[in-house]
């Protein structure tokens, strides 16, 4: 009978008895096509004293919470001094260096944080292209290491300017391991949408710990200027053990195995061979004029334009500051936080505009809110005046990011498998050259030609880093993703075109047609496609077909049966670890393909289901309570987890079949019955 049965759905029985899926997987990584690796020795100890029950699983998302962490981390590390610069260099605290000479003020003020600036530039070319060789994650130890050393050495160098510049350079040349975190991602994630959002989430992490660095060196203020440099490298310490223990390196069988999800063809980014060197120095050189443009806004508007207008000019003149020494630190480092809803939004604004559109308009918004500020900062100092000034800058600055948050995406983009690290350190030099040597540079004009040359200057650069960025526009890469139907609403080379249209349209299907069906499924879901999706009509539409429905019952719930007597051979006998552990990563993925539709064809279906009864004498609307009783009845749960596993599929199938199979019955003693 089983063999009848398969034969009506186009099976063979060497499929099933062979219990060998290999051939057909063509998604799932070579590790699992190759011969089974012993997963568990690597399955560290410390996920066993936290209990983490799915090593496959909880191992990928440990993984990349540690790297988001590591991230948070060093860029707490590397700005944690940040709002104690201007005060380093002046004569209002007595940390203040004794002298800086040859700079004055504004130079001063930026040489410092260059020269560590200088040293993530210089690193990130090289660590990133070192990732590639040696491993990500043996690099972010090094660097984790090295910045503990830094931050005690630091510490030390107080007592003079050029010591403390130079260490800075030395030890900033172990701060970049944003670059090697990016590749990270590039490596693990195939889906296009997915990786700009863990993208997106890094530079959320290390805009974050600028912010959470300087709110740290606000809080300590009492404790001296160069007291949080221990607090830095106590998180790097911590960093580097958490590293230790739970990252994994991107060629662990442990990372692919929880990625279960399908993504539309669309979605999935397929890396080229070469690298196209006209775009990778386009995007290099845009954001190096895109970081010359953004020194302008910050921290040019901020410290020398609003520093010197509503605190130190009235200081000077023995008056009371509208804005105080903290209350100058708090705005520079929360600043940063307004960066987190700009990464939120900026992957539904490249869906939008593309990426290159996204960068453009970066640029622009970036000019636009230079120069509003700008001219605030030049009216007459007053409370209202002062509070504009937050107002703007904070509400604009969000939309001025954009540009920024695009880079890596676009590199990401036209990288090779091979040298991901090293474009990714590409960019990660030109955004800290730019960040070093700009602050610098409109410093000196500051000093030379005024404040507000210098940030006229910026915004200039602005525009300009929109004109160089322009020609990515036209690049297919970085436009608009095009919107297709999604796989379970497509029709793939080499099916039935004609069947298929049938069952997506949501019409009417023969026991044969259901036959077919599985089919089609089932190689769909063998070849990591998700299972075809009807469409659900509405009940006035289908109501004339009710008496076919009901006459075709019987053959209908006996093709079913068949089908699922055919998927109970399949996973009997199959060995766990292994085979029914890939048939359940495939089958979950081919049905949970795309929550959305999910949703939809659910309420579509609750909706039909409600206007029969109201058509049929049920009356829903005050009998709620029997109906769901008899709702419970008719449909006894097969299983109440979330996904199908290796412990649960066998009592889900056979449940589903003991029920299809009462159904059967009842049907058949109804129709025995109108007989007589």
């Amino acid at each position: 009978a089983l063999d009848q049965s398969m034969n009506t759905i186009g099976i063979d029985s060497e499929d099933i008895e062979s219990g060998s899926l290999e051939s057909k997987q063509s998604e799932i990584p070579t590790d699992f096509r190759h011969e089974e690796r012993d997963f568990r020795s690597h399955v560290s100890t410390l996920c066993d004293f936290f209990h983490l029950s799915n090593p496959f699983k909880d191992a990928r998302r440990a993984s990349l919470y540690q790297l988001r962490f590591a991230v948070l981390c060093a860029s707490i590390n590397s700005r944690i001094l940040t709002p104690n610069f201007p005060l380093m260099v002046g004569d209002v605290h007595p940390d203040a260096f004794p002298d800086t000479k040859p700079f004055d003020f504004n130079s001063a003020t930026y040489f410092i944080p260059m020269c560590s600036l200088l040293g993530i530039a210089i690193a990130s070319t090289f660590v990133g292209k070192l990732s590639d060789h040696v491993g990500r994650k043996r690099v972010i130890l090094l660097l984790s290491v090295a910045s503990v050393v830094g931050s005690i050495v630091k510490y030390f160098t107080k007592k003079t300017f050029w010591g403390f510049c130079i260490s800075n350079f030395i030890f900033g040349l172990f701060l970049g391991n944003l670059p090697v975190a990016m590749a990270y991602v590039g490596d693990i994630f195939t889906s296009r949408k997915e990786k700009q959002k863990e993208l997106g989430i890094l530079i959320a992490c290390y805009v974050l710990g600028v912010s959470g660095g300087g709110i740290i060196a606000v809080l300590m203020g009492k404790y001296g200027l160069f007291m949080p440099l221990l607090a830095g490298g106590a998180f790097m310490f911590l960093s580097t053990i958490m590293t230790y223990f739970l990252m994994v390196n991107p060629d662990d069988a442990r990372l692919y195995r929880a990625e279960t999800k399908i993504h539309p063809d669309e979605d999935v980014m397929v890396r080229p061979e070469t690298v196209n060197k006209r775009i990778l120095w386009n995007v290099v050189l845009g954001s190096v004029a895109d970081n010359f443009g953004s020194t302008a806004l910050w921290p040019l508007c901020l410290s020398p334009l609003a520093l010197e207008h509503y605190t130190l000019d009235f200081i000077h003149a023995g008056k009371e500051p509208i804005m105080s020494i903290v209350g100058f630190q708090l705005i520079s480092v929360c600043i940063a936080f307004t960066v987190v809803p700009s990464t939120k939004i900026s992957p539904r604004l490249f869906e939008k505009v593309g990426i290159a559109g996204a960068c453009v308009l970066g640029n622009v918004f970036t000019a636009i809110v230079t120069l509003i500020l700008l001219v605030i900062g030049n009216m007459p100092a007053t409370k209202g005046g002062f509070a504009g000034f937050v107002v703007a800058f904070y509400l604009g600055f969000p939309f001025t990011v954009f540009s920024q948050l695009s880079a890596a995406p676009m590199l990401d983009t036209i990288a090779p498998k091979d040298k991901i690290g090293y474009i990714q350190g590409l960019r990660a030099t030109a955004m800290n050259f730019g960040s070093a040597v700009a602050p610098w540079i409109f410093g000196v004009f500051a000093d030379l030609a005024g404040t507000n040359t210098a940030i006229w200057i910026g915004i200039g650069m602005s525009l300009f880093a929109a004109l160089v960025n322009s020609p990515l526009l036209f690049h297919r890469e970085f436009g608009r993703i095009k919107k297709e139907k999604p796989s379970s609403k497509r029709i793939f080379p080499g099916e039935d075109k004609e069947l298929i249209t049938r069952i997506l349209n949501g019409d009417f299907l023969t026991p044969e047609d259901l036959g077919a069906v599985f089919n089609i499924n089932r190689q769909r879901t063998m070849h990591g496609k998700p299972m075809l999706v009807p469409n659900v009509k509405k009940y006035e539409e289908e109501k004339d077909l009710i008496g076919n429905l009901r006459s075709h019952a019987k053959d209908s719930f006996r093709s079913r049966l068949a089908t699922f007597d055919c998927l109970i051979a399949q996973i009997t006998g199959a060995d766990p670890e292994k085979e029914l552990s890939e048939i359940c990563v495939l089958y979950n993925a081919a049905i949970y393909s795309d929550e959305k539709l999910m949703k939809e064809n659910s309420c579509n279906l609750g909706q039909w289901f409600s206007d029969y009864l109201m058509d049929n004498g049920y009356h829903p609307h005050i009998s709620s309570f029997l109906i769901k009783e008899m709702i419970i009845s008719a449909f006894p749960p097969f299983t109440q987890d979330k996904e199908y596993t290796p412990d649960n599929i066998h009592q889900a199938l056979r449940r589903r079949r003991h029920t299809l199979q009462k159904y059967a019955e009842v049907n058949e003693k109804e129709i025995h019955l109108e007989k007589i």
